[in-house]
């Protein structure tokens, strides 16, 4: 059987760091925590070409710290999903992933990108319940060995392949693909209004895409202290800058030049008792679930920092866990205030051409 393809952007991005960082760069995780908590002091000083340039590889170097930590408490699936009375977050989680590929009527011989694709948890389960063709576009060497591994064990080389690029700047040509969808990882690019242009010249004229990705509500309230401090811990803990409104993500994605066929905010299909932020609360448990909630986060949070006492776990381990922390606290916070959501969905189409479906 063949290995997945993986396709390296041979480019250099010029940086701004005084710290020189590079995509993947390795290292301690001391060192890569150091690097992401400049993010925080980038968002601070509103400097939007150092952002352009440098917050793409802060951003990844976030994803060296978290993702084991993601893994542990997660599963291959870093996303947040509606749920239905009754039912386990593993069986949403499916059901909201093949959700897309019935969306964007995706088959066999479809090319599809998967933009940001984490360690490929939807593009394993999207590809083998369509059979598309699917690229994972992501700027973290790491996470895409993990997706290799998984796309191997599900029999899914010769379909699925992976690109180390930043989605801002893909090295493809023009109409690449018949479609594209992303699962909460726009929300880390510097511009969104550059990156939902980069999603529009890699689609051919008729594909569509279908984008769900975090957002503020319009119970967001800008002169209200406690949403700015709720939104400023959610973004801090979860490398998502300048988070927009629905609406303003709305506004970007039509300027990008797509046609907006539809958008809702999935989180809203939730069942009342099993709302999105449940997975977050403690009112799942489960062995399963011990990484995510609040008793399995304190728990890491002060074994890590016993380890790294000990030197078993490296330096930064135990704040790592307690960053963590205050993201999924933020953001139970911003649900239950109704001022956020992670799952705002916009289906869009490239005009021009044929539909998928067609």
């Amino acid at each position: 059987m063949a290995e997945p393809a993986l396709r390296t952007a041979q480019h250099t991005i010029e940086t701004r760091h005084p710290r020189p960082v590079t995509a993947n760069s390795g290292g301690e995780l001391r060192e890569a925590l150091d690097d992401f908590l400049e993010l925080k002091e980038m968002a601070a000083a509103q400097e939007a070409d150092r952002a352009l340039h440098d917050q793409p590889q802060m951003v990844s170097r976030y994803y060296d710290v978290v993702t084991k930590f993601y893994e542990y408490g997660w599963g291959q699936s870093f996303h947040f999903c509606p749920r239905r009375s009754g039912e386990g977050l593993q069986a949403a989680l499916h059901r909201h992933e093949t959700g897309v590929g019935e969306l964007l009527a995706l088959g066999p011989g479809t090319k599809v990108a998967d933009i940001g694709c984490g360690v490929a948890g939807p593009l394993v389960t999207i590809a083998g319940a369509t059979g598309a063709s699917i690229t994972g576009i992501n700027f973290n060497a790491y996470q895409i060995a993990r997706g290799e591994r998984s796309v191997r064990r599900a029999g899914l080389q010769e379909t699925c392949d992976f690109l180390l690029a930043s989605f801002m700047d893909v090295p493809l040509e023009d109409g690449h693909f018949d479609a594209a969808y992303s699962f909460e990882a726009t929300c880390h690019a510097p511009d969104r209004a550059l990156c939902f242009k980069e999603l529009h010249r890699l689609l051919r004229p008729g594909g569509e895409l279908a984008l769900i990705d975090w957002c503020l509500t319009d119970n967001f309230d800008e002169e209200d202290p406690g949403h700015r401090d709720i939104r400023d811990r959610v973004e801090f803990g979860n490398a998502t800058p300048n988070l927009p409104t629905t609406s303003r993500q709305l506004d970007l994605v039509r300027s990008a030049g797509f046609e907006v066929l539809s958008s809702c905010d999935q989180a809203l299909e939730s069942d009342p008792g099993t709302p999105w932020y449940r997975s977050l609360q403690g009112r799942d448990f489960s062995l399963a679930s011990l990484g995510r909630i609040p008793v399995g986060r304190w728990f890491t949070a002060r074994a890590t920092g016993l380890l790294e006492l000990l030197r078993i776990a490296p330096a930064g381990t135990s704040e790592a866990a307690r960053i963590l922390n205050v993201a999924a606290d933020a953001l139970v916070e911003a649900g239950v205030a109704g001022i956020f959501t992670p799952s705002f969905l916009i289906h869009a189409r490239k005009p021009g051409g044929e539909s998928i479906s067609s």
